[in-house]
């Protein structure tokens, strides 16, 4: 165990956490990195890569702040064993995104550039019961993460904004928020019933998942029924929140002239086609946020960062061993203080 402490810690600091190694090298335009299927692993729709070529060019003819919106939902999933705080899920993303985006930013000599996370958290109490204070964790360890990020290299500068920030200059907030998602519910209502049965339920599926039935309420005593009328709800809620969003500050952030946003896997459902898809490690496709974060080490020595969904996580739970890291993350919270390892290939 001493000798798989030893390898796990010095993969922990001497590799993950070394941000002074950085491949900088473009080797190709930088629409290319951006649509590389090393990093991308998804399909796209061909208008999209024209949408962001076209952009990208105009931030730089015009040599404006170069800025990349990675858009999440800004919580930890109450699933997870280190909710509500972050594990090394997130931390495998912001190496990811450091690694993909570096070459970029470093070859962009004309003007600044940001990675710059954006999190909707503002409405996740209503969305799906989380508790706020929860969610407070959760930006609270983020953000200190993001510093060690930012101390420790200089090709990029990191940042989470939170819309309830961002609010306060158009002077919005959460409850004129929540009043302009009620005047939306009935015409959202309507639109949400013209779908087909199919097309409904793969749209609850996902408020389904992310629903806590025990936290701001109790309400595991529901029927099924009653459960079901709820993660309906829950999901019109949530298309409607976008749009109301986006009144607020659409144009003037997610479009605004020199900001590209990308999304992650949660984005691939409906409404969510027009943006650039990434993927969430350089191993997995679970969102970081929904997932969390495991070493694999397989028998020939190879170390792969791992972000498990639940249910790969609980398929796998009783074979993971729980080792202790000490590293410059140990004070941001506990779940970075050890790490869950695999020993062996796993097949999802």
């Amino acid at each position: 165990m001493l000798e798989l402490k030893e390898l796990v810690n010095n993969y922990i600091n001497n590799n993950l956490l070394n941000l002074t190694n950085i491949n900088i090298d473009l080797n190709c335009k930088m629409i290319n990195r951006l649509f590389s299927k090393k990093f991308r692993k998804y399909s796209i729709d061909p208008q999209v890569k024209i949408d962001v070529e076209k952009k990208l060019n105009n931030i730089i003819d015009r040599k404006l702040p170069l800025n990349f919106i990675p858009s999440f939902g800004g919580y930890k999933h109450w699933w997870s064993p280190s909710y509500p705080t972050i594990d090394w899920a997130e931390i495998f993303n912001m190496k990811f995104m450091l690694e993909y985006l570096s070459p970029i930013c470093a070859n962009y000599k004309e003007n600044t550039s940001s990675i710059e996370y954006e999190s909707e958290e503002i409405i996740l109490s209503e969305l799906n019961n989380v508790p706020q204070n929860g969610l407070d964790e959760y930006t609270k360890t983020f953000r200190k993460a993001l510093e060690y990020f930012n101390s420790n290299q200089h090709l990029v500068k990191f940042k989470l904004s939170l819309a309830r920030e961002q609010y306060e200059k158009y002077n919005f907030n959460k409850q004129k928020l929540l009043a302009r998602i009620n005047e939306m519910m009935p015409e959202y209502t309507n639109r949400f019933n013209s779908y087909s049965i199919d097309e409904q339920e793969k749209r609850i599926n996902k408020a389904r998942t992310n629903f806590k039935l025990d936290g701001v309420l109790d309400y595991t005593s529901l029927s099924n029924a009653e459960k079901e009328n709820l993660y309906k709800f829950s999901r019109i809620f949530n298309e409607a929140f976008l749009d109301a969003d986006y009144e607020v500050r659409g144009n003037d952030f997610f479009e605004k002239e020199n900001n590209i946003p990308l999304l992650f896997s949660f984005g691939l459902g409906p409404g969510g086609e027009n943006w650039l898809h990434i993927g969430s490690s350089k191993s997995s496709m679970t969102d970081f946020w929904a997932g969390t974060g495991i070493l694999e080490i397989r028998d020939n020595g190879q170390i792969i960062e791992r972000i498990l969904s639940r249910k790969q996580y609980e398929e796998i739970q009783k074979d993971l061993i729980k080792i202790d890291i000490n590293s410059p993350l140990s004070d941001i919270c506990v779940p970075l203080t050890y790490i869950y390892v695999y020993k062996g290939e796993l097949k999802f």
